[in-house]
């Protein structure tokens, strides 16, 4: 990796703070798979060779007293986990245990999975642990065969977010580099004849101080709305996104106007995120582009405990929230590695939209029909990034990948819905120059 390379972020793995409503330590909550003798503590990751086993533990340390068994709620891979859990208690505290073959879609899948629970003790406080669970990952290659694209969409509708700049930054919350323009670029190629000449008047561009948490609602709950079921909408956005120091169970996207002590009534959350997708959307095709697992340093006044680690789980959801035959989302980052961004990328740009660019204008087209479609797309950017950082950052699509959506080139060109605007002229994205 070459040594200009700005670290932007990852998960907060070396951020130094720990929520108060979190495992604080002292009465800790630990992951225990018994047939590989296996053991994690809380807000930790690690890689697991044989993901074939049925029986998973969470052990809580704590009196049984002091905690209601019917406040304790797990998921896994974002969805509730507790039809296959039984809780019971002995001398060393509770033991959550999870049947993981009782019931369909709860075993461990190949690559990143997630475990998180939660429980409120006597005071009514909630305590919170999440864990991450590395299988083997199956290799992804470019496909060489001939596939044949679905038939592109003819309205279209687009969401653009890029946030570079934080009305309050300092105090822990650092700014960006080339958020806005990764964002800027990405708009130019929809507006282009191979980005399927989207009409300017439905294309939402939210940039730096635009970008309030207001106009994010807006644009999802409100311009969204004009989709209609047979159109397509695509959804970028480049940013900050984070659990809530004050809670981590809560994930945000972070808007211009965030305040980091109050989350909660200054960022978007991301279960509205899925209210969007789940019902807000009329639209079957929506694709999704996300880079928003980029960290912030929060001061050490909000140092509580010696433990460095958390796991921000916020492009988990996002591919979990996305997840439909007809839809694709694609990540910049696993939820564990870190992000880049670089001068050096096409004169500024972040890492996973240089080669993302590069990939619609044309070097994604794997078996060269004159169409990139989603699947061609996910192989190159996941190849690329990885090699430019040397395998510390690996973009992620969501699980049921629609991989024959059509995403630039000659299947979307004049097949876009008339306008009373006419769009831009189509230029190169500067993200994409010649080698």
């Amino acid at each position: 990796m070459r040594a200009q390379l700005t670290i932007l972020a990852g998960v907060l793995a070396a951020v130094a703070f720990l929520p108060a409503n979190a495992d604080d330590g002292s009465e800790p909550i630990v992951l225990q798979i018994p047939s590989l003798e296996f053991n994690l503590d809380a807000n930790l990751s690690a890689t697991i060779e044989n993901p074939n086993f049925d029986a998973m533990n969470i052990r809580i340390s704590k009196n049984p007293q002091q905690v209601s068994y019917g406040s304790i709620y797990a998921k896994i891979n974002t969805e509730s986990a507790n039809i296959v859990m039984t809780v019971s208690s002995d001398n060393d505290g509770i033991l959550c245990k999870f049947d993981l073959g009782h019931r369909a879609g709860f075993r461990l899948h190949p690559g990143r999975n997630s475990v998180e629970l939660e429980y409120k003790d006597g005071m009514e406080r909630v305590h919170y642990a999440s864990f991450l669970l590395q299988t083997e990952e199956k290799p992804v290659v470019v496909a060489r065969r001939s596939i044949t694209p679905d038939r592109a969409s003819t309205g279209r509708f687009a969401v653009v977010i890029g946030i570079a700049q934080y009305q309050n930054s300092g105090n822990g919350l650092s700014n960006l580099q080339f958020a806005d323009r990764d964002a800027k670029d990405f708009r130019d190629f929809l507006l282009s004849p191979e980005g399927g000449s989207f009409p300017q008047d439905h294309v939402r561009v939210l940039l730096n101080n635009d970008a309030t948490s207001q106009n994010v609602r807006s644009a999802f709950y409100t311009f969204l709305t004009q989709a209609q079921p047979t159109d397509e909408v695509v959804i970028y956005i480049a940013g900050h996104g984070a659990p809530d120091p004050n809670d981590p169970r809560n994930l945000y996207l972070l808007t211009y106007d965030t305040k980091l002590d109050d989350m909660g009534g200054t960022a978007f959350p991301m279960r509205q995120i899925q209210d969007v997708f789940t019902n807000v959307l009329k639209a079957k095709r929506v694709v999704t582009f996300a880079d928003t697992c980029h960290s912030f340093g929060f001061s050490g006044a909000r140092a509580r405990s010696k433990k460095t680690n958390s796991n921000n789980l916020v492009n988990q959801y996002m591919a979990s929230y996305a997840n439909d035959t007809a839809r694709a989302v694609i990540t910049g980052s696993d939820v564990s590695q870190l992000s880049y961004e670089s001068d050096q990328y096409g004169g500024g740009h972040g890492v996973f939209t240089y080669y993302l660019l590069k990939g619609l204008h044309g070097e994604a087209d794997a078996n060269k029909d004159g169409t990139v479609t989603a699947g061609e797309l996910y192989a190159y950017v996941h190849d690329n990034v990885a090699k430019a950082t040397s395998g510390n950052q690996s973009p992620m699509a969501g699980p049921g990948l629609a991989e024959r959506i059509p995403l630039a080139g000659s299947a979307l060109r004049g097949t876009s819905r008339s306008s009373t605007e006419t769009p831009a002229a189509s230029r190169k994205a500067s993200g994409a120059p010649g080698r």
